[in-house]
């Protein structure tokens, strides 16, 4: 029992990451880009369970140090030979849809140069 709620033994609960990623009351202009969301100050005053893009708790994802640093090491490695541009049918903003995942709603178009 939680707040008065009775859940009872073996129930599966869901949460809707993507609703939560999106909550006003947590994000303002939450469909805005804005890396200053993540600062260690801006994150010390958020509940720390409105950002999980990796489950939270003490059965969070036990992959997420290794994907994390995995994603780091590949992009380093990519920047390093190629950089990224947009071309005539980038769309900027990018349109998004949410089924079960968020995804772009038309793909995603970018051109790729070499590094010299």
């Amino acid at each position: 029992t939680i707040d008065g709620t009775h859940f009872p033994t073996n129930i599966m609960l869901s949460f809707p990451i993507y609703a939560i990623h999106h909550n006003p009351k947590y994000w303002p202009d939450p469909e805005r880009f804005d890396p200053e969301r993540f600062t260690p100050e801006a994150k010390s005053e958020r509940n720390p369970f409105s950002y999980m893009p990796f489950g939270g708790g003490p059965r969070n994802c036990i992959g997420m140090r290794l994907a994390l640093l995995e994603v780091k090491f590949a992009m380093i490695k990519l920047l390093q030979k190629v950089e990224f541009i947009a071309t005539k049918d980038t769309e900027i903003p990018l349109s998004l849809k949410s089924v079960n995942t968020l995804s772009p709603e038309n793909g995603v178009f970018i051109g790729v140069r070499k590094r010299f």
